[in-house]
């Protein structure tokens, strides 16, 4: 059973991952002594990438406590998959012995400590006070961006325009820091939305955070970004690659804006992407998009019922309805179909989606201008998952 969250003491809930008997015995009893980690779920086997998300999202631990001495490649795989998620796992790799190559290939993969036999009391608090510090705790507050995503079942259902507006209506509500991420990386609409010139986009903020280290500030974001509106806005390129990025650098990249805004909106592509289906469990705040047509219905119903499967509950994201009218389904119907409750509904107003999109301006004053505004007043409302924040 994963041990309550602690509110900045230890220990710290550690998924051990363990494959090397002669390892995991001294670590565990000198983990039991140390007070410095308390065991949330154990492996004795290296999890493959699909099954280790399924623990992070089942056990939420604070940090993974991953035995190298068995594979070290293996296990360098796992930490670049945990320390790339979106906010990074904290990892400490563990061997027996203090070799440096076992040492540099952990730091390189993105681990945040290394420990060895025979694993003190006072190593095991020093490395749990580190993590502590840089995680801030793992509280939500001011320099830790709260992530919104939003991914339609079917595509052209209207994801893109409901991150936009989310966004113009979070910044009015809250006159915090924003930025609003486009990647849907084939068919985002953000250029389109806010008429955006050529300049700065995701292909060129990934070039940059190669060569960056180390937390990323506001003025580090700034020549990254193109602000209309009061928002930043990190859109797609205009002539997009035909190959996708690693979605863990995708993951990177939000990670390192998280201390340069209060939230990230992003908008991603459908839910059955790998990248959305990587990014929802990681955000605040998600949002599956549906319309009230049959055959959106049916794929949102899909998307549920795969959600499900993948270990999400139905706190950890929200279906909306989209262009909903007063003469179609009922949300209760809409409901029964989708197996799920309907978090919001938002009316269909083509001619005010049509005059905002010829002008290059956010929505006038309407029907789902006000209805998206209220949205965002809800969420701005609504505490941060604090679980999300370590997850």
């Amino acid at each position: 059973m994963k041990p309550k969250s602690n509110s900045g003491g230890l220990p710290l809930a550690a998924l051990a991952i363990l494959p090397n008997r002669e390892l995991a015995q001294p670590l565990l009893r000198a983990v039991a002594d140390g007070g410095a980690f308390e065991i949330a779920a154990q492996t004795a086997e290296y999890p493959s990438l699909e099954d280790l998300h399924a623990l992070l999202r089942r056990i939420k631990p604070e940090v993974i406590l991953l035995d190298v001495s068995a594979d070290l490649e293996r296990a360098a795989g796992l930490i670049e998959e945990a320390a790339g998620r979106t906010p990074g796992v904290p990892v400490i790799g563990l061997d027996l012995k203090n070799g440096p190559d076992a040492l540099l290939r952990c730091l390189r993969a993105g681990a945040s400590e290394f420990l060895h036999a025979p694993f003190t009391c006072e190593a095991q608090q020093e490395a749990a006070r580190r993590i502590q510090r840089q995680s801030g705790n793992g509280e939500p507050g001011p320099g830790r961006a709260r992530l919104v995503v939003f991914a339609s079942a079917k595509p052209g259902s209207g994801a893109s325009i409901l991150a936009a507006h989310t966004a113009i209506a979070l910044r009015k509500a809250t006159g915090t820091r924003i930025l609003l991420a486009d990647f849907d990386l084939f068919g985002g609409t953000a250029r389109l939305l806010f008429k955006l010139a050529a300049g700065p986009s995701v292909t060129d903020a990934l070039r940059a955070l190669e060569s960056t280290r180390g937390n990323q500030t506001a003025e580090d974001w700034r020549p990254r970004v193109q602000a209309t509106e009061g928002l930043d806005i990190l859109p797609a390129s205009a002539a997009p690659s035909p190959q996708k990025p690693d979605p863990a650098r995708l993951r990177a990249l939000l990670e390192s804006a998280r201390p340069a805004y209060d939230w990230l909106v992003v908008d991603l592509p459908s839910v059955f992407d790998r990248l959305s289906l990587l990014l929802l469990p990681d955000a605040d705040h998600a949002f599956v998009i549906s319309t009230p047509e049959l055959p959106s219905l049916h794929l949102t119903r899909k998307a549920v019922a795969m959600l499900g499967l993948l270990g999400l509950s139905q706190d950890q994201f929200h279906v909306v309805v989209n262009r909903s009218s007063h003469d179609g389904l009922s949300l209760e119907a809409m409901a029964n179909i989708l197996q799920a409750p309907v978090y919001a509904s938002f009316p269909n107003d083509y001619l005010a989606l049509h005059q905002a999109l010829h002008a290059g301006r956010p929505l006038a004053e309407c029907a789902l201008a006000r209805a998206i505004g209220s949205f965002a007043h809800e969420m701005a409302a609504l505490q941060p998952r604090a679980s999300n924040l370590r997850n």
